[in-house]
């Protein structure tokens, strides 16, 4: 007959099997995003990689298009129905080194607003969204361990954490999307400073929703081939007339820095202090025109978890 040491240890080999496959899987994963994705080039005006490839000043420049002022890093996420407040929790309650990291400017959890109306083309219902000053900021965070820490830090029962928290409330894995920002405009009034961010919100007991800190316009649009040059114009004049714009907080024009999965090249980000301010305002940046391959697309959000540096967005 077998000991007892030896039988339990057997009955334990299928787990600590489970658990290497899942922790191999994703460090595969973290190996291919690493070294095998690459955001490819939006148009024949942005080209570059995520790897070599750490601002596109250049490119924009030598095609006359604003040169980019920051970088944005975002996740989609396909929210359960019912895990609303429980996934806001998991974010609540995650550890966040981003104020201390070089280049870091703002964040938010962004919860799409419900309109039945509106075909979105994706049940996207929430987006993670980080300003950073630069690409190379972004990837200095993603290699580094700080990057760790944000997703379930650096032991194997952590790494099951996640998992099974991200199993319980979200349908599939997030999908990131990337952009230049170019063409920042911040109110001309003066805001306070938003910091609750990841990790201190005790509040966040995954029964109720959290309380939105701002409220988020954004506008897909499809820019006709050799018409961008004259989109970011359009944008500027449009963008420095939200300046004096009550509740206005901060806006951003960004450029894509991947092929496209949404039929979308640049998306216009406006951000207000709270959805009357966004109601009230009156000035238009959606009505591009002939410059557009389709109608722009609305899709507001509400933004959660805020957390801006010293320096603002």
């Amino acid at each position: 007959m077998l000991r007892r040491g030896k039988i339990l240890r057997l009955r334990s080999l299928p787990v600590l099997a489970l658990v290497a496959g899942i922790y191999g899987a994703a460090f595969a994963l973290g190996q291919f995003w690493s070294v095998k994705v690459r955001p490819s080039p939006v148009s024949r005006a942005v080209v570059k990689t995520a790897e070599t490839a750490e601002t596109s000043t250049a490119s924009a420049e030598s095609d006359a298009l604003q040169p980019s002022e920051r970088y944005i890093a975002s996740n989609r996420f396909s929210v359960r129905e019912g895990a609303d407040a429980a996934f806001e929790q998991r974010w609540a309650q995650r550890k966040s080194s981003l104020l201390t990291l070089p280049g870091f400017r703002w964040f938010s959890l962004m919860r799409r607003v419900p309109d039945d109306s509106v075909n979105f083309g994706d049940d996207y219902s929430y987006i993670s969204f980080t300003i950073w000053e630069t690409k190379k900021d972004f990837n200095f965070w993603r290699k580094g361990p700080a990057f760790k820490e944000a997703h379930g830090g650096g032991g194997i029962l952590d790494f099951l954490g996640m998992i099974m928290s991200s199993f319980m409330t979200s349908k599939g894995p997030p999908k990131p999307f990337f952009w230049e920002g170019v063409l920042p405009v911040t109110s001309s009034q003066s805001k306070e400073r938003l910091q609750s961010g990841p990790g201190g919100r005790p509040e966040a007991d995954g029964q109720t929703m959290l309380d939105p800190e701002v409220f988020v316009q954004t506008i897909r649009f499809k820019v006709a081939d050799g018409r961008e040059q004259d989109f970011e114009k359009f944008w500027s004049e449009h963008g420095e007339a939200l300046k004096a714009e009550s509740g206005f907080r901060f806006s951003q024009l960004l450029r894509r820095d991947q092929v496209p999965d949404d039929d979308s090249n640049y998306l216009g980000v406006t951000v207000w202090d709270d959805r009357d301010a966004y109601d009230k305002a009156s000035v238009d940046t959606s009505s591009a025109g002939d410059l557009l391959e389709r109608p722009a697309m609305k899709v507001l959000y509400e933004g959660k978890l805020v957390l801006e540096s010293e320096l603002g967005p």
